[in-house]
Parts: structure tokens; sequence; C-alpha cells
């Protein structure tokens, strides 16, 4: 079917190259830090949200309470995160990202923040609001899509561990 025909077909077909140019920019990023996707992907959730307990780290990454912990340790090693203790919860922690790794994510993406501010600059005010309350209410979705395919991963997970094991093992 023409794109024409379909209003949403060009929309998604956008949002699919931008997501699949999201993996490619984190998997050149992990290369050159020499870190894992994971890591990656760690690095800009601290980037976004300034810091993060361990708990809601692992929570965004759908890590273990050992895998987050593993990889805190090393990020920390490496020189990208650092600890500090939580001022309300003794039990827990505070992770963010070093000064020179903030640095250097913001130096990162500085091109491509441009590029997307000169966009929305060349945009009517009414174009700029329309297609900030579509990216919004996109993103809302996909927040919801991806808590939803969480659960039902921890579902499928749940139920994986209640399968019997076979004589062998028994």
């Amino acid at each position: 079917m023409p794109e024409g025909d379909d209003p949403g077909m060009s929309i998604r077909a956008a949002l699919h190259r931008k997501s699949l140019a999201d993996a490619r920019q984190r998997a050149a990023l992990a290369r050159r830090l020499g870190l894992t996707d994971s890591e990656v992907l760690a690095v800009q959730h601290l980037a976004r949200a300034g810091e993060l307990t361990p708990g809601q780290l692992g929570t965004l990454l759908q890590l273990s309470s050992g895998g987050t912990t593993g990889l805190i340790q090393r990020l920390e090693r490496s020189g990208h995160v650092s600890r500090r203790d939580h001022p309300h919860d003794r039990r827990s922690a505070i992770v963010r990202l070093t000064p020179a790794t903030a640095r250097w994510a913001t130096d990162v993406w500085a091109p491509f923040v441009a590029d997307i501010d000169d966009i929305a600059a060349a945009l009517s005010d009414a174009d700029r609001q329309t297609a900030r309350q579509m990216l919004e209410r996109i993103a809302d979705a996909a927040e919801r899509h991806a808590e939803r395919l969480a659960t039902d991963a921890d579902a499928s997970a749940q139920d994986a561990l209640s399968v019997p094991l076979p004589a062998l093992w028994a």
C-alpha cells in the first residue's frame, strides 16, 4: 500500500529509522569507550536522569540486582560513574556520571542536539507545538509498551521457574 494511503506508515517508518540509528549510535559509543551496549545504555539513562539508585537503574536496564551491581562496579572502575551513600536510605546508594563522562557525553551528543534544534527552529510555532505533542504521546506509548514487555518477561521468567526439571536433574 502506498504511504499516502496509510497516515501512520510514514511516521512509523521514520521512527523505526530513528530507533535503528539510536542502536547504531549506542554500538559506536560502546566500541569507542570499550563498554558493552548495556553499559552505554546505563550512561545514557544517567545522563538523562542525573542520578539514580542502583535499583532504579536496574529496572530501566532490566537487570537483576547482581547484574546491576556488576555493571555499576565496571563503570566505576573505568571512571564513568561514581557512587555515594543515599541521603535517606542507608541500604542504598546514588549513582551518577563522573564530571569527565558527563562532559564527554555532552560533547558527543552536541552535534545531534544542534541538528534537532535547527530542525525545530525551522518549524512554525504551531507546527513545533504539534510535533512536540505528537512526540510526547509517542514517547508515552513507547514507555507503556516497554513496561508491558518487561512485565510479560518477568511473568515468563517466573513461569519458566515453575517447569518441573527432567528426572535426570531431580
